[in-house]
């Protein structure tokens, strides 16, 4: 495109490259894995430490590689899809590590989203991985902590209900409760950022809503 004598640049959006991929385009991957690579490696960085994040980021892009065919922009964007193979693979990466372990990573993380949020921080500038959205990240930081932490439990680090209601010393239907609550909200939260674009407006969270 012209204009004004200069010539602008588009970016390729995430979807086309993805289906260049599956052509084995390589010269798609690359501007994928320059776009997402300082991503992947945050987050694995944080939740599986330094050392083990290099080969864990290497081998996310190899399944984008291998599995790129497999994504249908008619069933969502490519970063939704792409952080759901990012995170599963991280998880099977977690499996070796005690469940103590991972709520220590629970809790980090979940800290590390609230300051981030107080703070007026970008939440990828806090080497926290984009999921979704960033309207998404900021309702998580916007949630009553304990239903925050369940999330982050459940979501990010792979622990079932019963587990986290036992290391929490919290009864199980608690801990349902407080999941449920909390993705209402975030899901709340993705609708109103595919469907208007406007500011989610968050709402006073009474008392019971806090259990």
């Amino acid at each position: 495109m012209e204009s004004s004598g200069t010539f602008i640049h588009l970016e390729p959006p995430d979807e086309a490259l993805c289906a260049r991929v599956a052509e084995r385009d390589v010269g798609a991957f690359e501007v994928l894995y320059d776009r997402y690579r300082g991503r992947v490696y945050a987050w694995a960085a944080h939740v599986l430490g330094p050392r083990q994040a290099e080969d864990t980021t290497q081998e996310v892009f190899a399944l984008l590689w291998r599995r790129a065919g497999q994504f249908n922009p008619s069933r969502g964007q490519f970063t939704q899809w792409f952080w759901a193979l990012t995170r599963n693979h991280i998880l099977r990466e977690l499996r070796g590590i005690s469940r103590q372990r991972r709520t220590q990573i629970a809790d980090q993380i979940a800290a590390l989203i609230a300051t981030a949020i107080a703070e007026g921080v970008d939440v990828e500038e806090a080497a926290f991985a984009r999921v979704d959205t960033q309207r998404a990240l900021d309702t998580l930081g916007r949630l009553p902590p304990d239903q925050r932490r369940v999330l982050v439990m459940s979501y990010f680090v792979g622990l079932s209900h019963s587990a986290i209601a036992e290391e929490l010393s919290l009864p199980l239907g608690t801990v349902k409760k407080r999941a449920r609550l909390g993705m209402q909200k975030l899901r709340q939260a993705l609708i109103a950022d595919e469907t208007s674009g406007e500011p989610i407006q968050h709402k006073e969270v009474r008392p019971d809503e806090r259990r």
